[in-house]
């Protein structure tokens, strides 16, 4: 993934000679923002692959052969090798994890948008797995102490998976949280609660 690097480095230089473009001399600064928008083009270029990519399980991306890649990479609008390097990183990390059907199944099943949606599924495929393990290895323990603590890292894992479960629906529903606060002017006493009689 050379391209990738070089395709990423030029569009740094780019984006440092427009930043750095000189104000006070105009063919300075029209001559830098020319080669910014060169180099910005020329990692464009870089970052096209060579043939079409085919959508794959979970949304991700099936590397073609040409690239040499084992994987999945996600779609974007217009996926590219930067795309495709990135999935195939997911892919690799998910198979490590050995969760790598539970995870795109997961992806698949949410109809999970973007890079962070996916990465939040194959968490949430982890933590799964793990918290089950660890229930497992936990009833079958000889040592009470070893079973009590497996069961509290497994419980802490579940409670985990919770809250990546809720920021993901969060993130697909748009949902917000709104507090309201009311302020009250209270002359004399006050009751606050419940009052019973």
């Amino acid at each position: 993934m050379g391209q990738v690097s070089q395709a990423l480095k030029m569009q740094r230089e780019a984006q440092r000679k427009r930043l750095l473009a000189p104000k006070n001399d105009p063919i300075w600064r029209e001559f830098d923002l020319r080669c910014a928008t060169d180099l910005e083009r020329q990692s464009t270029e870089l970052l096209k692959p060579l043939e079409a990519l085919k959508t794959g399980a979970g949304g991700e991306i099936i590397p073609p052969l040409s690239s040499n890649l084992p994987g999945l990479e996600m779609v974007l609008q217009e996926p590219d090798l930067l795309n495709l390097s990135a999935s195939n990183q997911r892919a690799d990390l998910i198979e490590k994890a050995g969760v790598l059907e539970l995870a795109l199944e997961t992806s698949h099943l949410v109809k999970a948008k973007g890079p962070i949606q996916k990465m939040l599924t194959h968490q949430l495929a982890a933590a799964h797995k793990r918290a089950l393990e660890l229930m497992a290895e936990s009833a079958q323990s000889k040592d009470a102490e070893v079973a009590c603590k497996k069961a509290k890292v497994a419980a802490k894992m579940m409670d985990a998976f919770s809250r990546a479960a809720l920021t993901l629906e969060r993130l697909q529903t748009g949902a917000s949280q709104v507090v309201t606060v009311q302020h009250l002017q209270v002359n004399g006493p006050a009751v606050i609660g419940n009052v019973i009689k």
